[in-house]
């Protein structure tokens, strides 16, 4: 049966390039069907006329035959990549669980790096990056990642997806509500009573920093509270209990702290208890994430999960969206929303 869509004429772009929209347009198909069959997408099922339609069209625009061949050969390899800023981090096996599910489940694998490693070895991102070893990359950054490294990956023109991290421009992003759980942590002490919460923050990334900042900040003085003291309580267990002491040295030290990451929580809870401090008793601590020994902890530790196997699930989306020809876009996961989980590391003050 004959194809009774009648396509565009093609035409050139003004400035002279053409984008894979253009080709859709005037073929009359989809931008993921030009993307898929350009790379050689054997599971493609499209009749033998559009397919020599397509292949005219772009050649007609003169569709950048470099970009052309780059998605051949990514479509060669099947793999995509992540990087995160701390590889032993137990809070990123559910990200990765999330991510290799769904990269499993779309016929891709999933190739592991360490985000600082692959910002300050040169040759580790000239092979992993500029190689053609993987058809996109994700991306958390973190204290040890330059932000230059995205530039660099995107001067490289790979698909890149930053992973709980919000971006405005042309770099796609996939992130956690936050603000919302650092809000629900010190809503939460605030219920039970406590009027002095000082924050111990992670720092960088700047964006969920601040984040987190705000949530803290906005359950305060939404219930009239002052501002308790803060510091930068870091991403490890070593950070958080360095910090502590130096949050509570003051003259009107806080009865209960918000901690921004679950790691330092822990530090956290040994400065405590080798100062002297009984938690829950003289000191209440919240943290932020949830891992799988938080609840075996000596009190347990209080927290506020966020889920992370979703996040690795839609930052995979995103990135083969991306490699579908879709628009760049930023996005932030509402639901499920950041859900309390209370256990002995608070209670109300003395």
């Amino acid at each position: 049966m004959p194809d009774k869509r009648q396509p565009a004429r093609p035409s050139r772009p003004g400035n002279g390039r053409a984008k894979i929209t253009d080709v859709a347009a005037a073929a009359g198909v989809s931008p993921a069907v030009v993307s898929r069959l350009l790379r050689g997408d054997d599971t493609l099922r499209i009749r033998d006329d559009t397919r020599e339609r397509v292949l005219a069209v772009a050649a007609d625009l003169r569709y950048t035959p470099n970009e052309v061949a780059r998605a051949l050969r990514r479509s060669e390899s099947g793999i995509l990549g992540m990087a995160v800023h701390d590889t032993s981090n137990p809070v990123y096996s559910e990200i990765l669980t999330g991510a290799q599910a769904e990269a499993a489940a779309s016929g891709y694998a999933l190739l592991l790096a360490d985000a600082a490693e692959l910002a300050r070895n040169d040759a580790m991102f000239e092979q992993v990056v500029r190689g053609n070893r993987i058809d996109g990359l994700l991306l958390q950054r973190g204290s040890g990642t330059a932000d230059g490294i995205i530039a660099r990956i995107a001067s490289a023109r790979l698909p890149l997806v930053l992973v709980n991290d919000r971006t405005r421009g042309d770099i796609a992003s996939v992130a956690l509500d936050d603000e919302a759980a650092s809000h629900l942590a010190t809503r939460h002490l605030i219920d039970l009573g406590h009027t002095a919460i000082g924050h111990l923050k992670l720092g960088t990334p700047k964006a969920r920093s601040e984040s987190r900042v705000r949530g803290w900040r906005r359950a305060l003085h939404g219930a009239g509270l002052p501002e308790g003291p803060q510091l930068r309580g870091g991403h490890t267990s070593d950070e958080g209990a360095a910090a502590l002491p130096r949050l509570l040295d003051g003259p009107a030290p806080p009865t209960a702290v918000v901690v921004s990451n679950v790691l330092s929580a822990v530090g956290a809870m040994t400065a405590a208890r080798e100062s002297g401090l009984r938690v829950p008793g003289d000191l209440s601590i919240a943290a932020v994430h949830d891992v799988f020994f938080a609840a075996h902890l000596s009190p347990p530790l209080t927290v506020v999960r966020l889920p992370l196997r979703e996040l690795g699930r839609r930052s995979v989306a995103a990135i083969l969206r991306l490699l579908d020809g879709a628009p760049v876009r930023h996005e932030r996961i509402d639901d499920p929303p950041p859900e309390l989980l209370v256990r002995g590391s608070t209670a109300p003050p003395r």
